[in-house]
């Protein structure tokens, strides 16, 4: 089977997300391309499987990643598809959890009439070294004392993907993907 796996990031967390899937996807016997949805073919037609994923920021997925699946929403509905996200929220323990998988991912899918195979939702990267924009940046120096006071230090790197599960799905999406029609 020949897979595309996209990922849209704005500060590198998604891409190596992606890669650990394309790896399972390849593990599994797949042809597979893993590229940034910057980079994305103009045709999707050589691929059986599309993985479409993003980084999240102010909970919207990157404009590329958007763009790309609403341009190609007709295609995309002819595919096998899964989708997958990566933000600091799929690490939440209460129902922060499930309002934004279902905000990121099932209302995301909706919004498109998509009806993806698989979604994954998983951990992100928070890195404060770097700047997020102006506004972002604002944000938490003023919140700086309200997010360490609800266990994020700003001065540390908070990284909650998990490696095996996001590997685990990749494997995952492969058995699904074959299985269907």
């Amino acid at each position: 089977m020949n897979v595309l796996v996209l990922y849209g990031t704005r500060w590198g967390g998604t891409e190596k997300v992606a890669q650990t899937i394309g790896k399972a996807l390849q593990d599994e016997g797949h042809v597979v391309e893993v590229v940034d949805v910057k980079e994305a073919p103009e045709s999707i037609a050589a691929y059986d499987l599309i993985l479409v994923g993003s980084g999240l920021r102010a909970d919207k997925w990157t404009k590329e990643s958007e763009a790309f699946v609403e341009k190609n929403a007709a295609a995309l509905k002819a595919k096998k598809l899964a989708l997958y996200v990566s933000c600091s929220m799929a690490d939440r323990k209460d129902e922060g959890y499930n309002v934004g998988k279902k905000r990121y991912l099932d209302d995301f899918a909706a919004k498109y009439s998509l009806t993806p195979i698989a979604m994954g939702y998983f951990g992100g990267l928070m890195d404060f070294s770097y700047s997020h924009g102006l506004l972002v940046d604002i944000i938490v120096r003023v919140n700086r004392r309200n997010l360490r006071k609800n266990g994020l230090d700003t001065a540390s790197v908070h990284d909650t993907r998990d490696w095996a599960a996001i590997e685990a799905w990749g494997h995952e999406v492969a058995k699904i993907a074959q299985s269907t029609t």
